[in-house]
C-alpha cells in the first residue's frame, strides 16, 4: 500500500553558484536535488484481546473474573520507508482490568501478517521499568486503584522510554498479559 498522492508535499528549496539559481543546493554545482517529496501516512494501531493460546476474542466476548488474557497492539507499515518516533499509549481501565507485572513483549513481523503470524513471532520481553536502564516500554500506576495502568511505548515525556521505529514493510506487535477483575 502506497501513501496517498494526495497527501504528498512538495518541499523546495533553490541555490546556486555566484547569483545564478540553478535550482540545485548540494555542492552549488547544479548537481544535488533541489525537490522533495514527502508522503506521510497515517499508521493504524490495531488493538486485540486473546485468550491465553492466543486465540483473538471476538467483541462482546464473555470474560470472568481471574481470568488471564492478552492485549496485542499492532503498527503496521505497508510502506517502503521506516516510520520513525512511534508512540503508543495504553490506558488500562482499572476497574475491569488488572496489568499482569512482568508480561510486556515486542515483535517485528513482515507487514499484513496473519494473527497466526504475529502470534507465533519471536518475542523479545521488555521491561516495565520506567526509567533507565529501560527498553521501548514501560508501565505506570497513576493513582487510583494500586496497580500500573499506563502503558507506552516509544518516546514518552512521563515514562522514559526509548524511541520505536518500525521497519519498511513491518509490523511492530507489542503484547502484555491483564486479569479481569
Amino acid at each position: 500500500m502506497c501513501p496517498s498522492v494526495s497527501l504528498a508535499v512538495d518541499n523546495a528549496a533553490t541555490g546556486g553558484i555566484g547569483t545564478t539559481n540553478n535550482g540545485t543546493l548540494t555542492g552549488g554545482d547544479g548537481t544535488g536535488t533541489a525537490r522533495v517529496t514527502l508522503n506521510p501516512v497515517e499508521l493504524e494501531l490495531v488493538k486485540q484481546a486473546r485468550d491465553q493460546s492466543g486465540t483473538v476474542l471476538p467483541d462482546n466476548t464473555h470474560v470472568v473474573s481471574g481470568q488471564d488474557l492478552y492485549f496485542v497492539l499492532y503498527v503496521d507499515n505497508p510502506t517502503p520507508v521506516t516510520a520513525e518516533d512511534v508512540h503508543i499509549l495504553d490506558a488500562l481501565d482499572e476497574s475491569a482490568f488488572t496489568y499482569v507485572p512482568g508480561s510486556m513483549q515486542r515483535a517485528i513481523v513482515p507487514s499484513g501478517s496473519s494473527n497466526a503470524a504475529i502470534w507465533s513471532a519471536a518475542w523479545q520481553n521488555l521491561t516495565d521499568a520506567v526509567g533507565p536502564p529501560d527498553d521501548s516500554g514501560s508501565v505506570l500506576d497513576t493513582g487510583g486503584p494500586p496497580a500500573p495502568d499506563r502503558i507506552t511505548f516509544g518516546a514518552d515525556p512521563t515514562q522514559t522510554n526509548q524511541t520505536v521505529i518500525v521497519p519498511p514493510s513491518s509490523m511492530m506487535a507489542i503484547r502484555f498479559r491483564v486479569r479481569v477483575n
